[in-house]
């Protein structure tokens, strides 16, 4: 999905502060879950679109790797995939099927392409590996009742 939703100043402000943009990501994600309960839904699915897309930009950012740092990494590629599957569930809701899907999508996508950066880490591969597991088996209302995993290959 090439729509983005975040302005490119905000975007980059994201890369070069990773602490502060885990925390901004975390209010995002708190906005989205209370428009939700208000039933403020479309807000809650705009709020989620950019608490997703602000989860990638943390999770694609270049960002040095040690091991004091691995458990900040493990939380940044959790924090990708859950958000993926909320934003999955709150289109869904709204019957829009299609672009759940392309965000489950994307999720795979995504995690295949960040997992050679972490080919040294077991414990960072192994959550990579079970998200995407998790990701290939959500099941979309109406569709194929098969794996997602099945309709990328």
């Amino acid at each position: 999905m090439n729509t983005q939703r975040l302005c490119p100043v905000y975007k980059k402000w994201l890369l070069l502060n990773p602490s502060d943009a885990r925390q901004h990501r975390l209010t995002m994600q708190a906005q989205a879950q209370k428009a939700r309960q208000q039933g403020r839904l479309e807000h809650a699915r705009e709020l989620g679109y950019q608490t997703f897309e602000a989860a990638k930009t943390i999770l694609c950012a270049l960002q040095p790797i040690s091991t004091d740092k691995e458990r900040t990494v493990q939380e940044d590629i959790l924090a990708f995939g859950t958000m993926g599957i909320y934003l999955s569930s709150l289109l869904i809701e709204a019957q829009r099927k299609r672009e759940a899907h392309a965000i489950l999508q994307e999720c795979q996508q995504q995690l295949i392409a960040i997992l050679p950066l972490h080919a040294t880490r077991p414990s960072v591969c192994k959550l990579i590996t079970a998200i995407q597991q998790t990701l290939e088996h959500v099941y979309l209302p109406n569709e194929v009742s098969q794996p997602m995993y099945q309709t990328l290959h």
